[in-house]
């Protein structure tokens, strides 16, 4: 067997793989072993999931992925049709323009709601694929060649000769596919309304002084006061680096995104930080508080020298 690199646009990566599939097997083509993507996939959990898949991928969750693939290109070309007929002023065009516009409403809501249940499924070696053959070739097929380069978005072949043995296996052994969960926490308030409900909060804390409500309404407090993102950025530089978990560590992301807080780590650090009965009632999602509160102690409990400062 051999292995060839083909390159393609950045982000297309497993739809190349999928059509390049089908042009092979339409053409009844036998020299092709399997094509790779090395794709991997983040599970999101946000406020309005109805269900959390941190099951492997198949053939039905690249599907999906195509699909919503298809959906945004087709909203991309509503939308720039759109533009173009903004320029016209007669009685056909406002007509269609609004016809169109319909369809940008409809299309847009398909695809939230297919969103909300779908993995976000991406390739790790960006910008290329792997063509793995049958047989021993030390020049990349030219009849093959030619069938590559008719898929949409293959951009070119790095090299025409083929990957030695002891590269493919090294990269294999090296390429990182772990599953990511991102998590999006509470809207963020501005500081005058940060100070507004924190002093609201203190007000009807005071009236429950001792009592389990007045727990209750301190969390919130210590909600709001949680910078997640500033303080998983900065435990990322100050781990100790003989922690047993630096690896996976690093790999979290933390930053905001439509005015939310948004963490994404690796698939265990998260099966570290929530149980089986947590992840279906999706209680992740609750709290960027109660999130840190975890992930300092899965931290600490893998290193006592973490700087907390």
């Amino acid at each position: 067997m051999t292995y060839f690199v083909v390159q393609v646009r950045s982000g297309t990566e497993i739809e190349v793989k999928d059509m390049l599939n089908n042009v092979l097997n339409r053409v009844g083509d036998s020299m092709v072993k399997a094509i790779y993507a090395m794709e991997t996939f983040t599970e999101i959990i946000r406020d309005g999931n109805t269900a959390v898949d941190l099951s492997e991928l198949n053939s039905e969750d690249i599907s999906e992925h195509l699909y919503v693939k298809r959906i945004q290109a087709g909203l991309n070309n509503l939308r720039i049709a759109c533009d173009k007929l903004k320029e016209y002023k007669d009685a056909n065009s406002l007509a269609l323009l609004e016809t169109y516009k319909d369809s940008i409403r409809g299309l847009s809501k398909e695809l939230r709601e297919v969103r909300m249940n779908t993995k976000k499924i991406s390739s790790v070696i960006s910008g290329y694929i792997l063509v793995e053959l049958n047989v021993d070739f030390y020049y990349f097929p030219d009849n093959l060649w030619h069938l590559v380069k008719s898929v949409p978005n293959v951009t070119g072949i790095p090299s025409k000769y083929n990957v030695p043995q002891e590269e493919v296996d090294a990269f294999f052994q090296q390429v990182d596919t772990t599953p990511e969960v991102e998590m999006q926490f509470e809207e963020l308030l501005s500081s005058e309304e940060a100070v507004e409900v924190r002093n609201e909060i203190l007000y009807e804390a005071n009236k429950v002084i001792g009592t389990d409500e007045e727990k209750v309404l301190l969390e919130k407090i210590d909600i709001i006061a949680t910078d997640v993102v500033e303080s998983i950025n900065e435990m990322k530089n100050d781990i100790n680096s003989s922690n047993s978990i630096k690896r996976n560590v690093e790999r979290c992301k933390a930053y905001i995104r439509r005015k939310r807080q948004t963490v994404v780590v690796p698939l265990d650090i998260f099966l570290n930080l929530y149980n089986d009965i947590e992840v279906q009632s999706l209680f992740p999602a609750q709290s960027s508080f109660e999130f840190f509160k975890r992930f300092i102690s899965i931290l600490c409990g893998h290193d006592k020298m973490v700087s907390m400062e």
